[in-house]
């Protein structure tokens, strides 16, 4: 008798931890730790790394408040002067190291020394990641067809709702198309660095953007995404190069050329417009000439900031769980 209300009693646990352990994503939603995604389910992150050369021009010593979204660390020969932060449950926490230097006022930062020149490094770690809010996925239909939910009860024990709709026409809803879900993030050396003393001077920085993408809800391994993205941010005035992998097109390629012949439609006809590329080189994906033409249809609807040009880079992505894009940039006070 015991030892029936004991396996009685063991099943009821199990039962109760198979529960506890499932995970619904509705989508758009947010991930577990509090991480947004779109509709599609693309949760978007960026991570920084710049080592930035200043100067204290003054007779005195400066002190310069450090953005708290950045950690970093000042490289001189105490090498304990900085922060650093990580994320839990949706909040972040920041640990900075030898307050008495990186105080004042209450604020966060560190000194500069009469006449001194020094690199700091500032970052946004993955661990603290900066999350970008991704463009939904625009239907012909609206929401009709699509997953809303996606309830796992393990590995291989998932369920989810579908959109349906009450007409009998039509029978399809539309073809999907590589959207562009993201539009690139200017920064200018005034921005980033917005100090309001004539005495401390940016004279150079150096760095590596990483731009994390990940299918969220895609636990399963079988809800496969294909979408554009652009770049997530330009440096104004900054070189940036060694992109890997290296971009599809261009926006002006993607907006003018790629959308449509995919589409197998016709471009709108317009006047040429002569534009200075922002890169010199792309990877130009490779087109079809064997598309047929048809009914004109809208392009997709995308408006990046007018500073952000025309040329900026674009990939085409089919993604099952993760991907990572990386690039560097470099920019000098002299050009």
């Amino acid at each position: 008798m015991e030892v029936k209300r004991l396996l009685a009693t063991f099943f009821i646990l199990l039962l109760v931890s198979s529960l506890v352990s499932a995970e619904t994503y509705t989508l758009p939603g947010t991930t577990p730790d509090g991480k947004p995604y779109n509709n599609i389910g693309i949760l978007g992150e960026v991570m920084v790394d710049l080592n930035v050369t200043v100067v204290n021009t003054a007779p005195f010593p400066k002190f310069v408040v450090v953005n708290p979204r950045y950690d970093f660390h000042v490289i001189r020969l105490s090498g304990n002067e900085g922060m650093t932060s990580y994320r839990s449950n949706g909040t972040s926490y920041h640990i900075p190291s030898n307050l008495e230097m990186t105080s004042l006022n209450y604020y966060i930062g560190f000194w500069l020394m009469p006449y001194e020149t020094v690199v700091v490094n500032f970052r946004i770690p993955y661990n603290n990641s900066y999350l970008l809010r991704m463009r939904d996925y625009k239907s012909a239909c609206g929401d009709s067809s699509r997953l809303t939910d996606i309830t796992y009860n393990g590995s291989d024990n998932y369920t989810g709702h579908i959109v349906t709709a009450d007409k009998l026409s039509p029978l399809g809803c539309g073809v999907i198309y590589p959207q562009l879900v993201n539009t690139p993030l200017i920064l200018s050396v005034k921005s980033m660095f917005p100090l309001d003393d004539g005495y401390i001077r940016v004279l150079s920085y150096r760095g590596t953007v990483t731009f994390r993408l990940t299918n969220a809800p895609n636990k399963a391994g079988v809800f496969n995404t294909f979408f554009a993205v652009s770049i997530p941010i330009i440096f104004q005035g900054a070189k940036m190069y060694g992109f890997t992998p290296n971009y599809t097109m261009t926006y002006r390629e993607y907006m003018d050329e790629f959308v449509w012949k995919y589409r197998g439609l016709k471009p709108p006809e317009r006047h040429q417009v002569q534009t200075q590329s922002l890169l010199a080189t792309s990877n130009l994906f490779q087109l079809s000439n064997t598309l047929l033409t048809g009914v004109k249809v809208g392009s997709p609807v995308v408006k990046p900031p007018k500073e952000a040009g025309i040329n900026f880079p674009v990939w085409i992505i089919f993604l099952g769980n993760s991907v990572e894009i990386r690039y560097h940039v470099e920019w000098n006070a002299g050009g």
